[in-house]
C-alpha cells in the first residue's frame, strides 16, 4: 500500500506543469552557459591585455626610457659650455672657405683638412630631417647602433656583435639618449628619398652621382665603358648617416678621404696629421689612448682628462687641429688623418668617403662576429689598409682602424 501511494505521488509530480524535474534541467543548462560565457570572456580579456600591454622589461637597460621625446633637435641637452670654443687660430687653425672656393680649388685633392661653410643651403633635409619629420618620413630606414668607444676601436665594418640593427624611428624614440647607443653605418642602405634631401651633394661626390661614367672610356669592343681608375680610388655613390646625442661620437680612428656635413647640431673635432704618427706606434698609442691605464676611453673623457696633459696638448696643437664644426658646415678629412669627434647637442650628419659604394645594409650573420676574438686570418686585418700602404710595406703600422664619424 505504501509503495503504491509513493508511486502515484511521483507520477503526479511528473505531470504537473512546470514541475521540479524541468526546473532542475533548466538550471543545469543555465549554469553551463554562464560558465562557458565566463571562460570565453576571460580568454578574450587575456588576449586583449597581451596585445595592448608591452612585454615586461627584463633588464635594467630596458626599464629605462632612453628615447628622445623632444619636439626639435635643438631642445636636447648640450655641452656647449664645456666643450665649445671659438676656433681661435692657435687652437683650430683650419681654413674656413665657401662652397665655390672648395670646388674651384679642388681641396679634396689636398692633404690638409678644411671647413666649408653653408653647404646645406637649399637642402630639403633642413625640413625633412627635423626631429619630428625624420621619424614620420623615414621611420623604417635601417642602420646599426652600438657603443661609440668600441666601434671606434674596431671600425664599424667588423664591429660584429658590438652592433645591433635598428631603424630611424626605433633609435630616436627608444635608444637615442642611451650613452652606449650611437646610430651610424658605413653600409647603410639609405632610402632614395633621404638621398634626394641632401642635394646638391658636395663635390666630388656630386660629380659621380650626376654621371657614374665620368672618366670612363669605351673598351676595345666599344660596347662597354671601362674606367681607368679603380672604384676604390674614386668618390662614389656612398652616403652614410650619423645620429647621436650630446657627447656621442667615435673615438680616434682613420680612413680614406672623407667629408662630413652637419645638418643639425655641432661637432668638436680633434685631427692629427697622418705623417706624424704613420710609422710610430708608440706616439700613436701615447697620444690617442689612456696608455697609463691601458684603456680606450670615450671622446668626451679624452678631452676632459687626457687632452690637458702637456704631451698630448703639444702634439695636437703642433701637428693637428682642435675645431668646432657648426650646423651647415662640412669638415673635409684628408687621407688617413687620425681624428676623433664629440657631438655638442643632438647632432645629425651625413658622410661620404672615397672608395665606398652604395650601401646594401647588413645581414644577420654580420652581427655574430666577435671582434675581440683572436684570429690568424690575414683578411680580418686587411680591411684597414689601402693599396698604397701595402705597396710601401707598412702593413700593421696603422694601429687605429677605419670608421666613419
Amino acid at each position: 500500500m505504501h509503495s503504491t501511494m509513493t508511486f502515484q505521488r511521483r507520477q503526479q509530480r511528473r505531470r504537473r506543469p512546470g514541475g521540479g524535474g524541468a526546473n532542475h534541467h533548466h538550471a543545469v543548462y543555465a549554469t553551463i552557459i554562464c560558465f562557458l560565457a565566463v571562460c570565453i570572456g576571460y580568454a578574450i580579456g587575456i588576449a586583449i591585455s597581451q596585445e595592448e600591454t608591452p612585454t615586461t622589461p627584463t633588464t635594467e637597460e630596458e626599464m629605462i626610457d632612453y628615447g628622445n621625446h623632444n619636439l626639435e633637435w635643438e631642445d636636447g641637452p648640450s655641452s656647449w659650455d664645456e666643450f665649445g670654443h671659438d676656433n681661435a687660430p692657435d687652437v683650430c687653425g683650419l681654413q674656413v672657405i665657401t662652397v665655390e672656393e672648395w670646388e674651384r680649388g679642388k681641396y679634396w685633392e689636398g692633404k690638409m683638412p678644411v671647413i666649408v661653410k653653408n653647404v646645406t643651403d637649399g637642402w630639403a633635409a633642413l625640413n625633412n630631417w627635423k626631429k619630428q619629420e625624420i621619424v614620420r618620413l623615414y621611420a623604417d630606414a635601417e642602420a646599426t647602433m652600438g657603443e661609440a668607444r668600441l666601434v671606434g676601436e674596431t671600425g664599424p665594418d667588423v664591429a660584429g656583435k658590438n652592433l645591433s640593427p635598428t631603424t630611424v624611428k626605433e633609435f630616436i624614440t627608444k635608444h637615442m639618449y642611451n650613452p652606449l647607443k650611437y646610430f651610424f653605418d658605413r653600409k647603410i642602405a639609405i632610402p632614395k628619398g633621404m638621398l634626394e634631401d641632401c642635394k646638391p651633394f658636395p663635390m666630388p661626390t656630386r660629380a659621380y652621382l650626376e654621371n657614374p661614367d665620368i672618366g670612363a672610356t669605351y673598351g676595345l669592343s666599344k660596347k662597354k665603358k671601362v674606367r681607368k681608375t679603380e672604384d676604390r680610388e674614386i668618390w662614389r655613390d656612398h652616403l652614410a648617416i650619423s645620429i647621436g646625442s650630446d657627447l656621442q661620437g667615435l673615438t680616434f680612428h682613420h680612413h680614406r678621404e672623407a667629408w662630413n656635413v652637419v645638418i643639425f647640431g655641432k661637432k668638436r673635432w680633434i685631427l692629427w696629421d697622418h705623417a706624424r704618427w704613420k710609422n710610430n706606434n708608440t706616439i700613436q698609442w701615447r697620444t690617442t689612448r689612456d696608455w697609463a691605464n691601458n684603456a680606450h676611453v670615450t671622446g668626451a673623457e679624452w678631452i676632459r682628462r687626457l687632452y690637458p696633459e702637456p704631451e698630448r696638448k703639444y702634439e695636437i696643437r703642433t701637428y693637428g687641429h682642435d675645431c668646432i664644426q657648426h650646423t651647415g658646415e662640412m669638415m673635409f678629412v684628408p687621407h688617413r688623418w687620425m681624428h676623433m669627434v664629440v657631438n655638442i647637442g643632438d647632432t645629425v650628419s651625413v658622410i661620404s668617403e672615397v672608395g665606398l659604394g652604395i650601401g646594401e645594409g647588413k645581414k644577420p650573420e654580420d652581427f655574430l662576429y666577435d671582434p675581440d676574438a683572436s684570429s690568424d686570418d690575414e683578411e680580418d686585418e686587411e680591411w684597414e689598409e689601402d693599396e698604397e700602404e701595402r705597396e710601401e710595406g707598412v702593413e700593421g703600422d696603422d694601429e687605429e682602424e677605419d670608421s666613419d664619424d
